[in-house]
């Protein structure tokens, strides 16, 4: 047995041993109201039963007694701010749980200030650059809304400016600005309304000049300006555009008219890049006389039955051979070998052209200017064009002079002269040409084009142009059946500089080629088949069908173009 010295308790004796359990926490802790100042929260009973009480904590801090129910609203509280909640249970003997937490926030409800100062700080025809001040919020500003005439547009943004492009010139706008804070309250509108610049119009194109030619005319003129820059230029020709150019272009050829007779007017004006047009600068093409009487003949600058500019009366009193028919003479021989033939029944022989008349000036010194212009108004070698303009109708022929232009005196201030022309071709043209275009959209294929003529003479010419990429061709005259056929073997490039040029009227064949390869058009009749079997155009409907193989390698569209007029005998 031990012993147990003085002053040592001796051990106690076994006893019952007692175990301590914790209640079980509550469940389910919910917020299920807020407001700025206010938050009510609710939780579910433990899964052990109910509990003898529960304890409320905010931030830590006991929320009074105990107490039964599971509901709790928490008051005083400020506005944004975030708080930790806590309940525990407690059971009968005062044993309590784990405690269940909760982070809550109360709403923010209260609006940014305004943005303030809304300045322009960049104003142009088509744009508005803007920048404004801080707005201020109780939690901090999220961004800015930015409205164009009541539309946002696009998200919010932190920046603090705004360039509005793609706008309308001398247009005004409404321009809006608020804040936003990261729960969504908006401040009110800072607003002010802002007008883009004016777009004043291009100035005229300085300078227009008008350069006729027989069948066009080019026009030439200096740059306009402007305030936003010139975007480019338009040509009309009595008044309807006929073109519209770059910025760079200075100069413009209007084909297929005749200055004067078909066309009376051409302009230029200047646009800019807002699609203003400016004002125009005009030239008149009317020759400058007056006509007397019908029909007007027109050599160069010269015409006949009509006032002048200088109030020179010239009138035509007698003219031969151009109201009648060309004489027709039989073909010596058939014309065959490369040249192949033309089945009519004769060769028209040249057309002489005689015009007389008497000249009226106003005084002796314009009669002796009058008498100067017209002996020096065409060379003996070279061809120019008599054009002859009646009511209805507006022909002409290349002719040349016969001889020295003949004048006698008649008085003071009149004199009679003659003009004696001749036409290699007696045939009567229309002052313009008839174009058309046949494009084969795939090889092997085909296509066509038709051009209507008018007139009187049965063999009217033509001139016909291919190109390719295109293998043996062959270009047919419906109408007639005439066929012109390529060489076994020939082909046409896709370099649009290679094309065979077909002249109905003269019978020959053009190659052309770049200038890097031969610096001139090359005869080309080896280029048809053998014997060619040549047609010419006729008044009507005339069926030209263009056909042909494929390049091997060359991709592309070939065409055929023909470029006639109508004709009279």
């Amino acid at each position: 047995m031990a012993r147990y010295g003085r002053g040592f308790p001796a051990p106690a004796r076994p006893g019952r041993l007692v175990l301590s359990t914790l209640p079980a926490p509550p469940l389910a802790l919910r917020v299920t109201a807020s407001a700025p100042t206010t938050v009510t929260v609710e939780w579910d009973e433990p899964l052990t039963g109910a509990a003898a009480g529960y304890g409320v904590y905010l931030d830590g801090a006991k929320q009074g007694a105990d107490q039964v129910g599971r509901v709790f609203v928490f008051t005083d509280l400020v506005e944004g701010a975030s708080y930790l909640v806590e309940v525990d249970a407690v059971d009968g003997g005062g044993e309590r749980s784990e405690r269940l937490s909760l982070l809550v926030t109360t709403p923010d409800v209260t609006p940014p200030s305004p943005p303030e100062n809304l300045l322009v700080t960049a104003l142009t025809h088509f744009t508005i650059g803007v920048e404004w001040g801080a707005a201020f919020d109780n939690f901090g500003v999220a961004g800015y809304g930015v409205y164009l005439d009541g539309e946002k547009q696009g998200a919010d943004q932190v920046e603090l400016t705004r360039l509005f492009t793609g706008l309308s010139a001398a247009t005004e706008y409404l321009i809006e600005i608020d804040a936003v804070d990261a729960q969504g309250n908006r401040s009110t509108m800072l607003a002010r309304a802002v007008t883009t610049l004016v777009d004043e119009p291009p100035s005229a194109p300085p300078g227009l000049v008008a350069e006729h030619a027989e069948e066009h005319v080019t026009l030439t003129w200096g740059a306009a300006s402007d305030d936003l820059g010139v975007a480019g230029y338009e040509v009309l020709v009595d008044g309807q555009v006929v073109a519209e150019l770059g910025a760079a272009a200075r100069e413009h050829t209007v084909l297929d008219v005749v200055p004067g007779i078909t066309v009376g007017s051409a302009a230029v004006r200047a646009v800019d890049s807002g699609g203003q047009t400016g004002p125009e600068s005009s030239v008149s093409l009317l020759a400058p006389y007056m006509a007397l009487a019908s029909p007007v003949y027109r050599i160069g600058a010269w015409a006949g039955n009509v006032v002048d500019e200088h109030g020179v009366q010239w009138v035509v009193e007698k003219e031969e051979g151009w109201s009648g028919s060309a004489p027709v003479r039989a073909r010596s021989r058939a014309r065959g070998g490369m040249d192949g033939q033309i089945s009519n029944p004769g060769l028209l022989g040249r057309r002489t052209v005689m015009l007389s008349g008497v000249a009226v000036a106003p005084s002796h010194a314009g009669m002796l200017a009058a008498q100067q212009r017209l002996v020096s108004l065409v060379s003996p070698r070279r061809v120019v064009l008599l054009r002859v303009l009646e009511a209805h109708l507006a022909r002409q022929a290349r002719v040349r002079l016969l001889g020295q232009v003949e004048i006698r005196p008649a008085g003071s201030r009149v004199f009679r002269w003659t003009i004696r022309l001749s036409a290699k071709d007696p045939r009567k043209y229309a002052l313009l040409p008839t174009r058309g275009e046949a494009v084969i959209d795939a090889l092997p294929g085909a296509a066509e084009t038709t051009v209507t003529l008018a007139g009187t003479n049965p063999y009217i010419p033509g001139v016909l142009t291919v190109w390719g990429p295109i293998r043996n061709f062959r270009v047919s005259h419906l109408e007639s059946g005439g066929v012109l056929a390529a060489a076994a073997g020939v082909e046409i490039p896709a370099d649009p500089e290679y094309s065979v040029g077909i002249d109905l009227g003269s019978r020959s064949v053009t190659a052309y080629v770049p200038t890097s390869v031969w610096p001139e058009p090359r005869p080309g009749r080896g280029l048809l088949a053998h014997p060619p079997n040549w047609f010419t155009l006729r008044p009507g409907p005339n069926t030209l069908l263009i056909e042909g193989e494929p390049v091997v390698g060359a991709a592309g569209a070939p065409r055929l173009a023909v470029v006639t007029r109508d004709a009279w005998s």
